[in-house]
């Protein structure tokens, strides 16, 4: 672009003044489309999440439409106040929805509070100012367009001029008017000349020059005719190179009106959705929940759902009747999609092209309110449809400490939403810290607008299966009343129960193999405090924890603990072999309390203080007694360590570092004692690193991989080799198989819908581990086997986790242990 110097004051409002022609002949005038009395509290819904009130503000505007149906340009006149943006995007998107090709203005209502709003701007072609508004004093006209185009300044104002201006066409064009000129006038035959073109313009005095890329023109208005004029030659000129800014805006204007019409469009929707959760955890195995439901849409009405199958870890769960499961989503809910609010909480900048008539646009919350997300859009730009959005959130209040969500949209029998949502989410742990759940929610098989909704709907209703309805703050229980009818849960179900009855499968206990049952308590949200609690009592097994969140300095506050009261007998390992003496009786309890912080970016930091409680007493198999074997102490080991974690899309990252101290003193046979190293203090440090991975519908490969290690053990406080219920590196290895102090780790698990009635998943584990005795390095492998069944009679699902010894450098160790699991919800 080539800019005259003396001219730039005259060009400054003509940068922004769009794609309109210049000048027009004989265009008709626009109907006014008069705002200024309505009742904008029937035309703008106050919830935009809700479809009641953004259906009821749809219908409210049809009768405002339907006296302009033969108009060919509208022009809004809007009232002064707060409230007129959210009116002139509310009424630019019904316009346009009901009739996209009319050509939409504004009237110079604005008096001293000028409108500034881009995605206002964006929503109209510009403004109008009509013969009557400028008069019939031509050197008025040009105070009446700057005044127009100081209350709305992001558009050209059209002028239908009373008379031909002749020479102060030039200052007009030039100020950042667009001109309708009677025909027949000089005007007129410029008008010609120049076609429906846009162009850039210099415009003085009766002297115009327009740019088209590198073409330029030029015209003196003499006598009484436009003349073409040479160039001016030698002029001082300035090059700005600078691209042309994209119109957000108007990008923002169809997509309101698309949606619209898709609203508009869809009397009722029917179709099925399911939902899927997978937890990952950093260590040990992946959990999942799945869920398929019954989806009934009607226009206006918050959309409701069937229960039809509840799956745990992919097979379906044994569930009748209405039972009620807890929900747990991020406490602050959004509508869908986030673009599209007429009081816009965002702002929204020109991200680029994201392909061949697809543009991006990136948006980021305009207040610190707290679960605005910012993110991404990619939008096809003929038609303002959504094609893709990526959004993230952190700081959130509940459960759900941060999100990154990726929606994708398309047709869906006729119309366009978001139909597949997959959700990376950092839920706090109750045990502490956070895991990573991976969400997958999307739709299939739909009926749009199809006969019969109403019938289908009310049966499901009528039916004493669960149901759920979707509200502005998020998903509730529609539970069903003792007369038949359904009422919405004003909370969310947070809570839960179950009765447990298991197997325990270990040749280290006295009797290998023990039946156990227990109470299981849980809580999402006690207290209504998001404060977080789970409990197993189990009776010689008892196990609880809980979590106080958002503490003082954004920390949050955990604390745990567990008690065995079960004698396990422990043979030690001398110069790779296991030794049929020196055994020792053992009970456990441990206790734990800390604190952890969120540090954005997916890091998460954490300082936990350890009390574990150890009592040694004789072995209860008396033929791996040794006389006089002098008792390890007895006492608490306490231990202080920091750990540190990322996590982000199925990647885990975690590394800690403990200091610690237990009861010194000696132990072992009277013919070789030990003395506990160094008084009893100890270092202990490690990292996992893990990657989740989707290999089809409902099929997962985890991979793992893992270092500790440490200084000052001894063999009754070292690193674990072996040891039932994913509590050592290698499942189907012993118990204190080995006391190791540098311990190299990995594992494959693969997790496979092998039929309709059954779950399988396979993990096949590895283990070189330096042993504290002769500081060799011996190697251990084993086989883990799971399998979720359904459940059948009482109960609601059955779960058998095994472990299998493969390979030991160490004869004797490789066993068989696990459990066997039937579960009743209640």
């Amino acid at each position: 672009m080539r800019i005259a110097l003396p001219l730039v004051p005259a060009l400054v409002c003509a940068l922004a003044a769009g794609e309109l022609p210049l000048i027009r002949v004989g265009t008709p005038k626009p109907v006014d489309f008069d705002l200024r009395q309505v009742d904008a509290g029937r035309l703008i819904p106050a919830d935009p999440r809700d479809p009641a009130q953004v259906e009821a503000s749809r219908r409210a505007w049809q009768p405002l439409l339907e006296p302009l149906a033969g108009a060919p340009a509208l022009r809004l006149r809007l009232p002064q106040g707060p409230g007129r943006t959210a009116l002139l995007l509310a009424a630019a998107q019904a316009l346009r929805a009901w009739r996209p090709e009319v050509d939409l203005y504004v009237g110079p209502d604005f008096g001293d509070q000028p409108l500034l709003d881009e995605a206002a701007w964006g929503a109209v072609d510009g403004g109008a100012l009509l013969p009557e508004e400028l008069g019939a004093v031509p050197r008025a006209w040009r105070d009446r367009l700057t005044e127009a185009m100081g209350g709305f300044p992001g558009r050209p104002w059209v002028l239908w001029m009373p008379e031909d201006p002749k020479g102060q066409a030039a200052t007009l064009l030039g100020d950042g008017g667009r001109l309708v000129l009677p025909a027949g006038g000089p005007g007129a035959r410029l008008a010609a000349e120049l076609g429906p073109e846009a162009y850039e313009v210099e415009g003085g005095p009766a002297d115009l020059t327009v740019h088209r890329g590198p073409v330029g023109r030029r015209w003196r208005f003499e006598g009484e005719a436009w003349v073409g004029t040479p160039l001016v030659k030698g002029r001082t000129e300035v090059s700005v190179s600078a691209a042309k800014p994209y119109e957000v805006g108007a990008l923002l204007a169809k997509m309101r009106a698309e949606s619209l019409r898709g609203r508009a469009s869809l009397r009722n929707l029917q179709a099925e959705v399911e939902l899927d959760l997978r937890f990952q955890a950093t260590r040990g195995d992946d959990g999942e929940l799945g869920f398929t439901f019954g989806y009934f849409e009607a226009q206006g009405e918050e959309p409701e759902l069937l229960q039809k199958e509840v799956r745990f870890n992919g097979v379906k769960a044994n569930i009748r009747g209405e039972v009620q499961l807890p929900l747990v989503e991020a406490r602050t809910s959004m509508a869908l999609p986030t673009a599209l609010g007429l009081q816009e909480r965002f702002r929204y900048t020109d991200g680029g092209s994201a392909g061949p008539g697809l543009r991006r646009l990136n948006y980021e919350p305009v207040s610190e309110e707290v679960g605005l997300p910012s993110g991404e859009l990619v939008v096809e730009e003929a038609s303002g449809r959504i094609q893709r959005e990526t959004r993230e959130r952190s700081g959130l209040p509940g459960v759900v400490k941060s999100e990154r969500m990726e929606i994708t949209y398309g047709d869906f029998g006729g119309t366009w939403r978001a139909v597949d949502i997959r959700t990376f989410e950092r839920w706090l742990r109750a045990t502490g810290g956070v895991a990573q759940v991976r969400r997958h929610f999307h739709f299939k098989d739909p009926k749009v607008n199809a006969e019969g909704f109403q019938e289908a709907r009310a049966t499901v209703r009528a039916s004493k299966e669960t149901m759920l309805r979707q509200t502005p703050e998020g998903v509730r229980y529609f539970t069903r009343q003792a007369d038949g009818t359904r009422k919405v849960e004003e909370r969310p179900k947070t809570s839960g129960r179950a009765i447990a009855g298991v197997l325990l499968v270990d040749p280290g206990l006295t009797p290998p193999v023990l039946p156990l049952g227990g109470l299981a308590l849980f809580d999402f949200n006690a207290f209504n405090r998001d404060i977080q609690y789970t409990a197993l009592i189990a009776g010689i097994f008892n196990t609880a924890s809980l979590v106080v969140p958002r503490l003082p300095l954004g920390l949050d506050a955990s604390f745990s603990g567990t008690a065995l009261f079960l004698k396990s007998d422990e043979r030690p390992v001398k110069d790779g072999k296991l030794l049929n003496q020196d055994a020792v009786g053992h009970l456990f309890g441990n206790f734990r309390t800390g604190l952890s912080r969120e540090l954005g970016a997916g890091f998460h930091l954490e300082a936990d203080a350890i009390f574990d409680y150890d009592k040694y007493s004789r072995p209860r198999d008396e033929k791996y007694e040794t006389p006089g074997y002098l008792l390890p102490p007895s006492g608490w080991t306490r231990e202080g360590r920091l750990s540190a974690s990322w996590l982000g899309a199925g990647f885990q990252l975690r590394g800690y570092h403990g200091w610690g101290r237990r009861p010194e003193g000696t132990f072992g046979a009277p013919t070789e004692l030990h003395a506990i190293p160094e008084g009893g203090r100890f270092t202990r440090w490690g990292g996992t690193m893990g990657q989740s991975v989707e290999l089809g519908t409902r099929t997962w490969l985890k991979l793992q991989a893992g270092l500790d290690g440490g200084r000052n053990f001894d063999r009754f406080n070292s690193l674990q080799v072996g040891g039932a219920f994913g509590g050592g590196a290698v499942s189907g290895i012993r118990a204190n198989a080995l006391a190791a102090d540098r311990i190299l780790r990995g594992a494959a698990d693969i997790a496979v819908p092998t039929g309709p009635r059954i779950r399988l998943t396979l993990g096949l584990q590895y283990a070189r581990a330096r042993s504290l005795d002769d500081q060799k390095y011996y190697s251990f492998s084993g086989l883990k086997v799971g399998g979720d069944l359904p459940g059948w009679g009482w109960f609601t699902t059955f779960r058998v986790d095994l472990g299998i010894g493969l390979q030991s450098d160490i004869p004797g160790v490789k066993t068989v242990n696990g459990y066997i699991a039937a579960l009743r919800l209640f």
